[in-house]
């Protein structure tokens, strides 16, 4: 028996075979008897593991690691720059190199403001009554109802310009 023979067998004992390969694999136990006494020899071992019951966890243990998380020192207990390996720290600054260049590479590539399209009007939508509503007018207008109720609350805000 080859090593993946014995681990497919092992997957159909555990019933983690998809159905057609294990009936496929089935037909094959039916029809190779040296096959078939393998899969019974690994059925009993199977079946012959008792697992220990569990150990109950011992008085006062979660004190006593609370104590000991308590003890060491600050940089083991979180997550510090400091602590990191120098690979993960040129790691990181590497991606925030490449990062900021790739923004400012994409930035570059969009048309300039003059190039774009100023033929399209705004997106408008039908209402049930017929009328038609400028999308821009009422973001415009959501915009200036929060400003306001902010403007009344702080003073020296600047006003929103259309």
């Amino acid at each position: 028996m080859t090593r993946g023979t014995e681990q497919e067998l092992i997957r159909l004992l555990h019933g983690e075979l998809p159905a057609e390969r294990a009936r496929e694999l089935r037909e094959r136990l039916a029809a190779e008897p040296e096959l078939a006494g393998d899969y019974q020899r690994l059925e009993r071992t199977w079946n012959g593991l008792d697992l220990p019951p569990a150990a109950p966890v011992p008085a006062g243990f979660s004190g006593r690691v609370m104590a000991h998380a308590r003890s060491l020192p600050k940089p083991a207990r979180g997550l510090s720059w400091s602590a990191a390996p120098v690979w993960v720290r040129a790691t990181a600054a590497a991606a925030l190199i490449a990062g900021a260049a790739l923004g400012v590479g994409a930035g570059r590539s969009w048309p300039a403001a003059e190039t774009v399209s100023t033929e399209a009007s705004p997106a408008t939508v039908s209402s049930l009554s017929g009328s038609e509503y400028n999308l821009a007018d009422g973001y415009w207008d959501v915009i200036e109802d929060a400003t306001s109720t902010n403007n009344s609350t702080t003073s020296g805000s600047a006003e929103i310009e259309r």
